[in-house]
């Protein structure tokens, strides 16, 4: 190595706020009860959260009797994650017969392994009392709110991204090594866009070879092995591609980057962008720049680890400009990995901070956490599900016409309310499609399609439209405000249909009497 370079051999950094010797014992204990705590919330949450469209599908594809049947599912365009994901989801919904806590299972578990492999990761660096609260900063995120009780696999890529990170961080031993491989194949086994979330390795090992001279053969190795699961899974992408990708659905763009990074804090654009600010100034001024200091209290500079986290930062960037030229589907849950950079970025600006500074911001976040969590048991105190298809059937019981089907809007609410409502309803409940007419109102045929295929494999009363039309020229048509973009027929029935009565309306949701021509 070159003399004008200092190590970046991983040694522990005292710089910042460190809490007394003895206290780490305390850390530890919260550590784990904080994990406790977030085992029980998560599947209180579970409990009381309505199964939704996409979860919809997961238990359908993981229903199927075995992985010939599931592949051949999927093969079709059912859902769109790689098999081993399903093959999890349906030993979960074996374990526990409740769907709504079995569904769930793998994501409430792999939230918990989030937090430790984040813990872990800051530990080794820094003081335990700032690794605690880079934990507990994940608790303001939706990575808790949202997706660690959610059955997708978006959970679990965190899980499996997290822990290639403490992995890297460990590396060249030969064991970590292998595990880094192990973690970066299982993320690109559970969703395809794993392979996004894999570029910060890959720069943060170019960056040891230009900075130290040295080519750790067995780091790239472990690498390499981790997009490999896609070439297995490739037909069935190339399948899902061959059926939707002509026109793919998305509404992404370069202004919905500054909204990920806010919404994914649970908070707006602008405060995100701040976040993610800060979260660079502190990486640079951490690991970047050289700090003065006493002897042993210096923070060493580690551009290898600036760069794994910079580029973790850039995520939805990078992911959104590759979809852009690939033409594929972008959306902010694929991309939530970056939220792992802002937790460790985090560690690094308080290690720069002085210990009034740290412990103002270890108020902040604990305070702002148990807002959060007060207002969440004051609202499922009961752990009693409010089934989401009651105030729908009530709505369109008061527009009468019992004896006329009930067409939806949108096939997203269509799915959870006909999993939930009675039988009586769902006979009644209709979802219509035409993909020539859907790509012509909302820019995409991927919906309709997606009913067409659905036909074959769930009871769904899923029509093409000039069918119904002609054996229905009278019918109700629900739709909610805002629509989610795939809602065509909100715009084709008052232009096509000779009459469209407003027969109830309550808050965002209308019932109407619909005659065609």
């Amino acid at each position: 190595m070159d003399s004008g370079r200092v190590t970046i051999e991983e040694r522990p950094v005292t710089a910042g706020y460190e809490l007394p010797k003895p206290s780490r014992k305390v850390i530890l204990g919260l550590m784990v009860a904080l994990v406790l705590y977030v085992l029980v919330r998560e599947v209180a949450a579970a409990l009381t959260r309505p199964i939704w469209c996409d979860e919809v599908l997961t238990m359908l594809v993981a229903s199927q009797s075995n992985a010939r049947a599931m592949w051949n599912a999927l093969s079709r365009g059912v859902d769109s994650h790689p098999p081993l994901f399903y093959l999890i989801e349906k030993a979960a919904l074996h374990i526990v017969h409740n769907e709504h806590i079995g569904v769930r299972l793998p994501a409430i578990l792999a939230f918990p392994c989030t937090l430790i492999c984040v813990f872990a990761y800051v530990r080794k660096k820094y003081s335990d009392s700032i690794a605690f609260l880079c934990a507990v900063l994940l608790l303001l995120t939706t990575l808790f709110h949202t997706y660690a009780t959610v059955g997708r696999a978006y959970g679990m890529l965190i899980a499996c991204i997290a822990f290639a990170l403490v992995c890297y961080q460990r590396v060249p031993s030969p064991f970590w090594t292998v595990m880094l491989a192990v973690s970066l194949m299982l993320a690109e086994s559970l969703h395809y866009y794993a392979v996004f979330s894999m570029l910060p390795f890959y720069v943060a090992e170019s960056v040891y070879v230009i900075w130290t001279r040295r080519f750790r053969w067995q780091v790239w190795a472990a690498l390499a092995l981790g997009p490999v699961p896609l070439l297995f899974f490739w037909p069935l992408l190339s399948s899902a591609r061959a059926i939707f990708g002509a026109h793919v659905w998305t509404h992404y763009g370069l202004s919905s980057i500054p909204i990920t990074y806010g919404s994914s804090f649970l908070t707006g654009g602008a405060f995100g962008v701040a976040l993610v600010a800060v979260s660079v100034a502190g990486i640079i001024g951490a690991r970047l720049l050289p700090v003065e200091g006493s002897p042993g209290e210096g923070v060493e500079r580690d551009p290898v680890e600036a760069a794994l986290l910079l580029t973790l930062l850039a995520l939805p960037f990078s992911t959104a400009l590759a979809t852009y030229l690939m033409h594929g589907p972008m959306s902010e849950r694929y991309v939530q990995a970056f939220v792992l950079g802002v937790a460790l970025a985090m560690a690094c600006a308080m290690s720069l901070a002085r210990g009034k500074v740290v412990l103002l911001f270890a108020v902040f976040v604990l305070s702002t956490v148990a807002v959060h969590e007060f207002s969440f048991w004051r609202s499922a105190h009961s752990l009693r599900l409010d089934n989401p298809a009651l105030p729908v059937e009530a709505l369109i019981q008061k527009a009468g016409h019992p004896d006329l089907p009930v067409v939806f809007s949108d096939g997203v609410p269509y799915m959870q309310l006909t999993y939930y409502a009675a039988p009586e309803w769902k006979k009644r409940f209709v979802i219509l499609e035409d993909p020539a007419k859907a790509l012509k109102y909302s820019k995409t045929d991927n919906v309709d399609k997606g009913f067409e295929i659905l036909r074959s494999y769930a009871p769904l009363h899923a029509y093409p439209l000039s069918e119904f039309v002609a054996a229905h020229p009278a019918f109700l048509f629900y739709l909610e405000d805002p629509g989610t973009g795939f809602d065509w027929l909100r715009i084709y029935f008052p232009e096509e249909a000779s009459s469209m009565q407003a027969l109830v309306v309550e808050g965002n949701r209308r019932v109407y009497l619909v005659k065609m021509r």
